[in-house]
Parts: structure tokens; sequence; C-alpha cells
């Protein structure tokens, strides 16, 4: 009800018995009609902020929050101290330039994929504001899949990043350690076609003038030097992109049919096991020769597990076929999100690991011990 008719309604209805109640009512209208205008201004002004792009919020000096998706570079991993990583840099930059404050969500591991960055960005609660997305892959996929695979998976990131967080820009970063060139190709096109902007870190480090120990901790996580090359390519970036007033990324039609739908489930349907015990979460064995298999449903299999210190070798079998040899060893213990293969058919599928036996080569302990949660399946839409 409006506060006029309110006020009519209070004095028609027969409320108003005299001067001194009349006043105390009228008082009260007031004061609602005020606390609802402010209500609706501040819901109105707040929808609209959470809509801003990120070059509106620097040209207004308002706080910037963003979002790292990636791997150890990523999170910063061979800065010898936290403020030289690439994102404290680059917030230092934005401070001290334009007076805005960066505040940052980290979906980032060691040794991760993109198949890992989609999994934890799929199961991330949703933040209330993104305006800036950074996604930090590529030397670790050259590792474990095909250029079209990590391609499929990227898109896949993009598209659902964008679809989580419509409002926000993404910036894609070509790690400076990265000498797959078709991986950063696959980068490069797929940032192309959804408008995000590319930071290539290779040609940065080749025309530095610097060789890559001295910008790098073990020539492949740059170190604090190489970090401030990250910082600032990525601010003159932004600025670059601010300043010609560009179009923050877009959700396009995909270029791989396969990346428009891709939902990845856990899956710990096991179906046979021999020498293997339930331990802590994770079926485990390290005798040579045990096995355990899963039955599955999907295009894409990956595989939930904890690596560590006394990790070894396991075959895996597909559907009876050998597949792949994985390696579980890690400095550390830690779950982790490892990819097998794509593009298989639809319908049922097996898949068998068998433990080896062999340690790997870090391995220093007497044990080489095979964990595993769950599978990580994936179904897309042709």
């Amino acid at each position: 009800m409006c506060s006029s008719g309110l006020v009519d309604l209070l004095i028609n209805g027969g409320y108003i018995l005299n001067t001194k109640n009349f006043s105390t009512f009228l008082i009260v209208t007031l004061t609602l009609l005020a606390v609802s205008t402010s209500l609706f201004f501040l819901t109105t002004s707040y929808g609209s902020e959470k809509n801003e792009s990120v070059y509106q919020k620097i040209n207004k000096e308002d706080r910037i929050t963003y979002l790292v998706i990636g791997d150890s570079i990523g999170r910063g991993s061979g800065a010898e101290t936290p403020d030289k990583r690439w994102f404290s840099l680059l917030e230092t930059k934005m401070k001290q330039h334009h007076g805005v404050h960066m505040k940052g969500t980290y979906l980032v591991q060691s040794g991760a994929t993109a198949l890992e960055g989609l999994y934890k960005l799929q199961n991330e609660k949703t933040l209330d504001q993104v305006q800036l997305i950074f996604i930090v892959f590529g030397e670790n996929d050259r590792k474990y899949m095909t250029e079209r695979d990590f391609g499929i998976l990227y898109e896949s990131l993009i598209r659902q990043s964008k679809a989580k967080y419509p409002a926000a820009e993404i910036i894609t970063i070509t790690e400076s350690s990265l000498t797959f060139n078709n991986f950063a190709e696959k980068i490069k096109t797929i940032s192309s076609h959804y408008k995000a902007s590319n930071a290539d870190m290779r040609p940065v480090f080749e025309n530095s003038g610097k060789t890559i120990k001295e910008l790098t901790r073990d020539q492949i996580h740059p170190n604090g030097a190489g970090y401030s090359l990250y910082a600032d390519t990525l601010y003159q970036l932004i600025e670059k992109n601010r300043k010609s007033g560009k179009t923050i990324a877009q959700l396009e039609t995909p270029i791989n049919p396969e990346s428009e739908d891709l939902l990845l489930h856990q899956n710990r349907n096991i179906t046979s096991e021999k020498g293997f015990y339930y331990k802590n979460g994770f079926q485990t064995s390290n005798k040579a020769g045990s096995s355990v298999e899963y039955q599955f449903n999907g295009n894409l299999i990956g595989v939930k597990l904890l690596r560590g210190p006394d990790g070894g070798f396991v075959d895996v079998y597909i559907d009876g076929k050998f597949t792949a040899k994985m390696n579980t060893w890690w400095p550390f213990y830690r779950e982790r999100i490892q990819y097998i293969k794509n593009g298989l058919a639809e319908g049922s599928h097996t898949i068998r690991f068998e433990v080896t036996g062999e340690k790997a080569a870090s391995n220093q302990t007497d044990s080489a011990y095979f964990r595993v949660s769950s599978l990580l399946t994936g179904n897309f839409v042709n």
C-alpha cells in the first residue's frame, strides 16, 4: 500500500481520534515511506553494481573481486614470499595506480589440469560477485592429454565460468613454461572466440633480457622477478582494455560441440576387487597384481586419488584394453584428480586399475601404494 493510501485509511477508517494521534500516525507513515524508498534504491543500486564490468569498477575506483582457476603457476608457486606472487603484485599495482582494492578467490592446485579446474568450478559455491576470472592451465595438461582433449576441457571451463558469472571478464594466461605450441594455439583460438583476453607470457620472458634461470625457481615456476613480468603484463592488458572500452568476454556458440554441456560426476561403482582394502576413504593396495574394477557410463574418464611420497605406478585398462600407466607419487599427501581418457563411445564401460609394485624414482619409501577414492566421469552433448 502506498503512503497516501495508508494515510487515507487511517483518517477515513476512524483511527484518527485527535490531533496527537494524527501526528503520531503521520510520523510513523513518513518513516515507513522513507525506509521503503531507501530499500528500493539500495536494491536497485546493488543489482546494477553486480552487473558492472571490471573496467567500470576501475573507472569508479570501486573494489574488484576476482577468481583464479589454475595450477601451481595460478597459485603463484615459486615466489620467494607471498607478496611476490603475480596476483599479489597485480593487486598492489591496481591500488597504487587507481586506488582500487582487489580481492581474490583461488580454485588452484599444483599439478592440476583443466579437468581438475572444471571439477572445482562445478562444485564450488557460487560467489556473490566476480568481475574478473583468470584461467591458468596448459603446462600440466600437455603431459596427460591430446591437444584436442585439452581444447574440449579448456573451452568447457571458459563456457561454464561465463555461465556461472555472466558479468565477469575472462583473462587466459599462456604460461611462460609452455613449450607445446599446439596447446598454446588452442588457448589463443578459444580465448579469441569468446572475446576473452589472452596474456601469452612466453614472448614476454623471451624479450625480457633475462635468462630463464634468472626468472624462475626451477626452469618452470617463476620466481619474484618472473611474476613481476606476469603482473606488469596483466596490468597493461587490463589498462589497454579499459581505455579502449573493450566488451567483456561473451558466451558464444561452441567451437567443440562436446564442450557445450560437459558435466562431471563421481562414481564409486566397484564391480570387483582383488587385494584392495578400504582405509580413510580410499580403496588401498601396495601389492603387485592387486586390482580394482569399476563400471561407468560416460565419454570422459578421470580418477580421484591420493598421491603421496609412497605413491607407485598403476596400469589402467578400459574395457579390457591397456590405456595408460599412472604415477601416483607426490612430495606430500594430497587428494588429486587425474585425467585418463576422453572420446569414449556412448554406453557402459569398465575401468580396471592394476598395481604394478613399481616405485617412482622420487619415492624414497619401502612401498608403492595406489589409493583411489572414486572415478570422475563426464558426459557431453554432441
